[in-house]
């Protein structure tokens, strides 16, 4: 469970599977870099989830929890990277599809293999993989800043000295998913 106090800094990271043939190397590097973090003091919860290669955004999500909580997921580093600026294509994409047989419009959302979310006080700070401009934010390399104590941007790490919250950012257009 992610922490919502209002102070409460929090990790999810997210894998697309541990199956062994096909998790690899990026991921047991991942779960070595999770270990860590749940031993500094400044982060309070860190979670592990596990999604598949893609879903159908449809209403029958809400009935499927995992689903639900895999799209409203989604739905928060949306809205994460249009306050921020950031694009999360093509790392997370998104097509729709008609079928030709009933005519049924829907949109299937495609997962990245490894995600990372930070988290203050419930509210999404920092997603991985992402884009800012040209520059691309890799999830190892993010875990890696975290776990050293070197992720320095106010606005994505968990610091106290932060002088401005996410929300208090500039927002600048990105390229956003259809809904």
């Amino acid at each position: 469970m992610i922490d919502h106090s209002p102070d409460g800094k929090a990790v999810e990271l997210w894998l697309r599977s541990f199956d062994p043939m096909t998790a690899g190397p990026a991921h047991d590097r991942a779960l070595e870099f999770v270990d860590r973090l749940e031993t500094r003091d400044s982060i309070d919860s860190v979670r592990v989830g596990v999604w598949g290669r893609a879903f159908q955004r449809t209403d029958r999500v809400r009935s499927i929890p995992q689903l639900e909580r895999i799209e409203t997921t989604i739905a928060s580093f949306e809205t994460w990277a249009d306050r921020t600026g950031r694009q999360l294509e093509p790392f997370f994409r998104m097509r729709h599809v008609e079928s030709k047989l009933t005519g049924e419009t829907f949109e299937i959302c495609r997962l990245p293999s490894i995600a990372l979310a930070e988290y203050r006080g419930g509210n999404v700070v920092h997603v991985a993989p992402s884009r800012d401009g040209d520059r691309t934010i890799d999830v190892l390399d993010r875990l890696e800043a975290l776990v050293c104590g070197e992720a320095t941007d106010p606005t994505l790490a968990f610091d106290d000295s932060s002088d401005r919250s996410a929300d208090e950012q500039p927002r600048r257009y990105r390229r956003g998913y259809p809904r």
